[in-house]
């Protein structure tokens, strides 16, 4: 832990990445090294949040199985159409088809012809999906919370409204590519989801 320290302002900071952005300053210096420290801060959460997951314990269970569960959850009729969770999930159908078949063969979906148009096919939530996703539920309750002891309401609200700023950058800034800033950019319109919905989100 010695890595972190205290500055003067009574502030927080993880002295190997003020350094880096110290360094990045050097050789960038149209850059503020507070906008370098301050990036090199998120990927670095973002890293500890994508490494560690409540799900590992669990036989079967990734991040990427657990949200196509999830969304179907809180989908009218707990059932989506496939490309709904194609959009949704903002992955390739050939990812979507190889997570739902996983589903499938462990009974926690199953697919169902739309009677509409034949070439669309429903995935819906089985008693056995339903069953096993609200077991691991209560778990990711408990990860957040243990991640977030500490912080106070104030310092949380204030960390929303900086990272809804960055990501209205994302989302309208020239300098992101196309496909960045359509990852970046909620979904349109899913059934029985609002558009403005980060469906992919745990």
């Amino acid at each position: 832990m010695n890595q972190f320290e205290v500055g003067e302002d009574g502030l927080l900071s993880e002295t190997p990445v003020t350094d880096l952005a110290t360094w990045y300053n050097q050789h960038c210096p149209q850059t503020d090294a507070m906008a370098f420290e301050a990036q090199f801060m998120l990927m670095r959460t973002y890293m500890s949040l994508k490494l560690d997951s409540p799900f590992e314990l669990r036989g079967g269970i990734t991040r990427a199985r657990y949200n196509v569960l999830r969304i179907l959850a809180q989908a009218p009729e707990e059932r989506l159409l496939m490309t709904d969770i194609v959009t949704g999930m903002n992955v390739s159908p050939t990812n979507i088809t190889k997570l739902v078949d996983v589903l499938v063969e462990a009974d926690f979906v199953r697919r169902a012809p739309d009677p509409a148009d034949k070439r669309k096919f429903w995935v819906e939530l089985t008693p056995e999906g339903k069953r096993i996703f609200e077991e691991i539920i209560p778990d990711v309750g408990e990860h957040v919370r243990a991640f977030w002891n500490g912080i106070s309401e104030q310092e949380m609200r204030t960390l929303i409204h900086l990272l809804s700023r960055l990501r209205l950058n994302a989302m309208t800034s020239d300098s992101f590519s196309k496909h960045a800033r359509s990852l970046a950019t909620p979904p349109s319109m899913i059934s029985g989801l609002a558009a403005t919905e980060p469906v992919s989100s745990y």
